[in-house]
């Protein structure tokens, strides 16, 4: 069964570093925005199992983007897993994150095996079997 991963990132090359980092799960396809509110569209009108947005975006940042989907009235957009990615340093970001509702939140950089680990557990799927089938 294909699980759908929406990613949220204003940067074309964190998004395809993201897919890059996670290909060896061949479960997963993936649906895309450059931007919060696109994100939102693409979530609403899709299937999605998982989103992984970065904190800071032009526009409706990562914890605005949180709050719109955990106040949606339908179920199955407002119980999203949701990571919050960040590279950004300041020490009370993962607190603020948390308090909006993401259901987990990592700083960048992170590896190839962290953010697989991460997917894996928000998607269900076991972490010591490769997802090879296609």
């Amino acid at each position: 069964m294909k699980r759908t991963v929406l990613l949220v990132d204003d940067s074309d090359t964190i998004r395809h570093i993201i897919k890059v980092y996670l290909m060896k799960l061949k479960q997963v396809e993936f649906l895309d925005a450059d931007r919060s509110d696109r994100g939102l569209k693409l979530l609403g009108a899709n299937a999605v199992d998982l989103v992984i947005a970065d904190f800071n975006m032009p526009g409706m940042n990562g914890l605005d983007f949180v709050r719109e989907v955990r106040s949606d009235k339908r179920h199955e957009v407002s119980h999203v897993p949701l990571v919050l990615l960040t590279g950004g340093k300041a020490p009370d970001l993962e607190k603020r994150a948390l308090e909006s509702g993401v259901s987990e939140f990592v700083r960048k950089p992170i590896s190839s095996a962290a953010l697989t680990a991460v997917v894996r557990r928000h998607l269900g799927m076991p972490e010591d079997v490769d997802d090879l089938v296609a």
